[in-house]
């Protein structure tokens, strides 16, 4: 609160309320004057995982994304203090609105993915993260590694946010895309997988999307090439994951949040079979 003070966003009267965040950061909510913000403390960067922490950028990103409707607008960066403050988004948790999601990747198709780490892009290099994954870890579960695919080059690179899980807040043209301190240069496939697996769906502790909702997204994305793109490569990025899965089910220290990474494990390799 201190620091908040000395850069003029608090006064005597502002309270902070801590948010649920996700597995690593802390997050607040506070209101000064008319406006009410978020205040982010990022906690030690985490390395070999597939989700760094990067606040630098995630402040860039924020700036970058500015005026397009696709995340909150940014208040200001302190390095320093590792402390990032945007607008806080009105609304409630996403809650299956199918098309808005769509249409929020559409709006962020714009953005220029210049200067962001580059994150791989080709079947066999998705497939090599997920064997140095799976090496991790003590017990391995039963599973084929996918076989190679024949998949055309990409066309261009997105700014993507590799980790949309649980992070899209409000409905319609109001959906926001929060939490960006992971992202990258990359396939907007990528994005799409973070969205329609199940076991990024169990880890934001939501159901799994009904086929249904899955042909609802891919009708009003209205991108065949994308579809086709993401229907080839899917299968690199379940086994990806669930290597990540089965590593932090393995050395998470909270019993619970350990069972639900063992269960998403499950799910993605399900989903793998299906798509194989």
């Amino acid at each position: 609160m201190s620091f908040l003070a000395d850069v003029g966003l608090a006064d005597n009267h502002t309270s902070l309320h801590k948010l649920k965040g996700g597995y690593l950061n802390s997050v607040w909510r506070f209101d000064t004057g008319n406006r009410r913000l978020v205040a982010k403390q990022f906690a030690t960067p985490m390395t070999g995982t597939l989700f760094p922490n990067l606040p630098e950028d995630e402040a860039e990103e924020l700036r970058r994304l500015s005026g397009f409707d696709v995340a909150p607008d940014l208040v200001g960066f302190w390095p320093e203090a590792l402390l990032l403050v945007y607008d806080y988004v009105d609304g409630e948790m996403w809650n299956g609105d199918m098309a808005g999601v769509a249409r929020l990747l559409k709006r962020k198709e714009i953005a220029d993915p210049t200067g962001f780490r580059d994150v791989p892009v080709t079947f066999e290099e998705i497939l090599s993260e997920g064997d140095a994954l799976f090496s991790r870890c003590k017990n391995n579960p039963a599973a084929p590694r996918p076989g190679p695919c024949q998949l055309s080059s990409l066309e261009k690179r997105s700014l993507i946010h590799t980790d949309i899980g649980a992070n899209l807040v409000g409905e319609g043209d109001g959906l926001r895309l929060i939490d960006w301190q992971c992202p990258a240069a990359g396939d907007v496939c990528e994005d799409i997988y973070s969205f329609l697996s199940p076991a990024f769906n169990i880890l934001a502790e939501r159901n799994p999307l009904t086929e249904e909702q899955v042909a609802k997204f891919w009708q009003t994305l209205n991108r065949p090439d994308l579809m086709e793109r993401y229907t080839a490569i899917k299968v690199a990025f379940a086994w990806r994951f669930a290597g990540y899965c089965a590593w932090r089910a393995e050395v998470h220290e909270d019993a619970d949040v350990c069972a639900r990474y063992q269960k998403a494990v499950e799910a993605e390799l399900t989903y793998m079979k299906e798509a194989s």
